[in-house]
């Protein structure tokens, strides 16, 4: 599904080289869900970005199903996100003005889709997330937990094969935190979609079928899930 193949990615400040992402090397099968822990700057966001194309990597290779992304141009990434990848962030970003129909059907309606099977796919992805009785509401009328959701059904609703969370219960308290969590682990297993949850949560982290742990921009070896107390 996704392979890192001795990935590089450094930053450069004037003569100064700034290293997010040292020699790492990564595989996630189709249907997984990994966490990706490690304390703010240690490259979790940086590890999201470069998988999704909104930044490019210094040195190595990236596979996505097989298929390294070498050479890719600008048109091949957007293709790839448009129709591979769903993306769910710490900011909801939802577009205030519109309900949350809208927003979930917002990027079948740019991609040219039919109204009527988006609106069809809607409906079943707001169902899906415990949403449907919201779906007129605008997102200045919904809490921060229903608004993650909303925005969960907005980077699933295309059925992506993968989905990259960046730390998606930042803004969240501990009980829709780990709502949203486990609404990531069933969309995954009902749906078979891959996912690489970036979070600085343990609890979070609970949910996953593999962790790791990013230092410095050094992935660390898959570690044992901690036992809850």
């Amino acid at each position: 599904m996704v392979t890192f193949v001795h990935v590089w990615k450094e930053y450069r400040r004037g003569n100064i080289v700034i290293p997010a992402l040292r020699d790492v090397s990564f595989h996630i099968d189709q249907g997984e869900f990994c966490a990706l822990m490690g304390p703010s700057g240690s490259g979790k966001s940086t590890f999201l970005n470069v998988i999704a194309g909104l930044d490019q990597i210094t040195a190595g290779d990236i596979l996505l199903e097989g298929k390294s992304t070498t050479g890719f141009s600008d048109a091949d990434w957007t293709k790839r996100r448009r129709e591979f990848i769903g993306m769910v962030f710490q900011a909801f970003h939802l577009v205030p003005g519109l309900t949350a129909a809208e927003n979930v059907g917002l990027p079948l309606l740019l991609s040219g889709k039919a109204p009527n099977m988006v609106w069809q796919r809607v409906a079943e992805t707001l169902e899906a997330v415990g949403m449907q009785h919201r779906a007129q509401h605008r997102p200045g009328e919904l809490s921060g937990g229903e608004q993650q959701r909303v925005a969960i059904a907005r980077a699933v609703v295309h059925r992506p094969r993968l989905v990259l969370a960046d730390e998606p219960t930042g803004n969240l308290d501990s009980h829709n935190a780990a709502e949203v969590v486990a609404l990531l682990r069933r969309v995954s297993r009902e749906w078979g979609q891959t996912v690489i949850l970036a979070t600085h949560s343990e609890a979070a982290a609970r949910e996953a079928d593999r962790r790791y742990l990013l230092r410095d921009g050094e992935l660390l070896a898959p570690s044992p899930l901690p036992t809850p107390p």
